[in-house]
């Protein structure tokens, strides 16, 4: 049998997974067989490439990537389906991920220094992917 405190860590070692790389990599494949993918996926390629040089060239910020990828990936999917329960669970999950985020071990700072990375960087995302679209259509 598994211990209160096993579980808990266990659930939120879950709600991390949510937010690998792989699972990155998995919500891009998703969005490749959609009809009308391309500014969906342009934003959350650039965002993702974005994270990826912060995470390797500056580490000394001290922030929490997988809650940066995780309100990328929040972001997008929600405007991607528009759907009122999709966007109650992928919020409900955000959540859940920001408490279990602390839970393992990370401190509120690196927390919030994720939060804002991650919206700054879905916001410069969102802008390149629209003018790389509109640029790619007048090609």
């Amino acid at each position: 049998m598994f211990s209160n405190k096993n579980w808990k860590k266990e659930l939120a070692r879950d709600f991390i997974a949510l937010v690998s790389w792989v699972f990155y990599v998995l919500v891009i494949a998703r969005i490749l067989v959609l009809p009308y993918r391309w500014p969906y996926l342009y934003q959350i390629i650039f965002a993702g490439i974005f994270i990826l040089i912060l995470e390797i060239f500056i580490k000394r910020m001290s922030a929490d990537y997988y809650i940066s990828r995780a309100l990328v990936l929040v972001i997008f999917t929600i405007l991607f389906y528009d759907n009122k329960i999709f966007t109650i669970f992928a919020i409900l999950t955000f959540i859940g991920l920001i408490i279990s985020s602390y839970f393992i071990g990370n401190d509120w700072k690196k927390i919030i220094k994720g939060l804002i990375i991650g919206g700054i960087i879905s916001i410069i995302s969102l802008l390149l992917s629209d003018f790389s679209h509109k640029l790619i259509n007048f090609i």
